[in-house]
């Protein structure tokens, strides 16, 4: 038994190594890779809660459905690389994982917490980069110590839904990003970072109109974290790595880049600290210990890339072709709302940018435009979702009402789709669509 709780990280770190290796020297062995993701998958789905394991096994029978349809139609061409339709995507995340053993900032337990309004403005911003690098684990280390004086307030979990979530909109190491470049890898990074930074900007004054114009709760009484961004310096060199890689490597993918990156500064970083024997030995640790907990994001992007490419294999079987001729700023801004209601409904957008990403392909569309349109949807539909992680956790781990979550974020979540609306007509526009 000790043997097999060790196995998932070890194999996550195999397939990683292995899919990188394949990538730069072009050897297709994406069923090894492939492989070692799912027997990594199946030994953790037993630890998954009751919850969690219900979700994958649903999508699981309507991935299986999708291909028995496949099959009767005679599109079965792509079923075994259906089952690495993800892996770039997944191993991105393992690369970023190792973050967490080097850039989350320390938890000032002995500083008292600041408060008014500087303190929601250093809090937001500081949960916002981090979160956009180290992802929901910055999230919770806040929120750890916030509960440690009361109980979250109303406008602390408005922030540390929305800083989180808003990252979605620009960081290359959200899984978001992962997700939607899998379907647009010739998108145009610095219009995509450019369009989704003006939204995660519409996002926090958004959120700072509301907090300051709600009387119930005020602004200026708020309790934030200690925040000290002199710790920025590390997030900072790595989203300086990543674009100096992408432009002396273009014809690698960017999320290789982005793994590659995270990894090898996590590695840097922890020896430069901690010296080789006791940097190794943390290093291991992670990768046993801390790996395997991404074990949601692993099997639902498994299944999830199952699921999509079967979905576009029975449309394309059954001659369903996507409502729309071309992929203009009104198609895009269409789609954007009904990925927008599936998420409020209970279906990550990781599920339905694997289902559109594969179906909307045969219009050929614009990459950028499309790149685009998946990050908004990621970010509103996770911010407003009553199942998404942010919130699952806000809700499981501290108390905080579900339905209050949903009650505040809906509303920004609207507000932000009609700014979204906006932004894809003015980028098909630039664009020349």
């Amino acid at each position: 038994m000790p043997l097999l709780n060790k196995a998932p990280g070890l194999l996550l770190l195999l397939s990683f190594a292995l899919t990188v290796i394949s990538v730069w020297t072009s050897v297709n062995i994406d069923w090894i890779q492939g492989g070692l993701m799912w027997l990594a998958g199946s030994i953790l789905f037993f630890s998954l809660g009751v919850k969690q394991k219900r979700v994958i096994l649903t999508i699981s029978l309507f991935a299986i459905l999708s291909w028995v349809v496949a099959w009767i139609t005679g599109e079965t061409s792509q079923i075994i690389k259906a089952l690495s339709a993800n892996q770039l995507m997944i191993v991105m995340l393992i690369g970023v994982q190792f973050l967490q053993l080097v850039a989350l900032p320390a938890d000032e337990g002995a500083e008292s917490l600041p408060t008014g309004f500087k303190a929601f403005i250093r809090t937001y911003f500081g949960v916002h980069f981090f979160g956009s690098i180290i992802n929901l684990s910055a999230v919770l280390l806040v929120a750890d110590r916030l509960v440690k004086e009361a109980r979250l307030s109303m406008n602390q979990q408005k922030l540390l839904t929305r800083a989180f979530t808003s990252g979605a909109h620009w960081s290359p190491f959200f899984a978001a990003f992962a997700a939607a470049l899998v379907f647009t890898p010739d998108a145009s990074l610095p219009i995509v970072m450019s369009a989704g930074i003006s939204m995660a900007s519409i996002a926090f004054l958004v959120t700072l109109y509301e907090v300051k114009v709600d009387k119930s709760e005020s602004i200026g009484k708020f309790v934030g974290y200690p925040m000290h961004f002199e710790a920025l310096w590390l997030p900072a060199i790595l989203v300086m790595l990543v674009a100096a890689a992408h432009a002396l490597f273009p014809a690698i993918s960017v999320l290789i880049l982005i793994a590659m990156c995270s990894l090898g500064l996590s590695v840097f970083v922890l020896l430069w600290r901690k010296g080789g024997e006791a940097g190794t030995a943390a290093f291991i640790n992670h990768t046993v210990n801390k790996l395997p907990q991404m074990k949601n994001e692993l099997l639902l992007f498994l299944v999830a890339g199952v699921f999509g490419s079967g979905l576009a294999a029975a449309l394309d079987g059954l001659s369903i072709e996507i409502p729309f001729q071309y992929f203009d700023g009104l198609a895009a801004s269409i789609i954007l709302l009904f990925m927008f209601v599936l998420a409020i409904l209970g279906v990550h957008p990781v599920i339905s940018i694997a289902v559109i990403g594969h179906w909307i392909m045969t219009i050929e569309p614009n990459q950028t435009l499309l790149a685009i349109m998946f990050l908004m949807a990621w970010a509103i539909g996770v911010s407003a979702s009553p199942i998404s992680g942010i919130n699952l956790a806000l809700h499981g781990r501290y108390g905080a009402s579900g339905q209050q979550i949903f009650k505040w974020n809906i509303s920004y979540a609207l507000k932000l789709y009609v700014c979204d609306c906006v932004v894809l007509m003015l980028a098909a526009y630039l664009l020349g669509i």
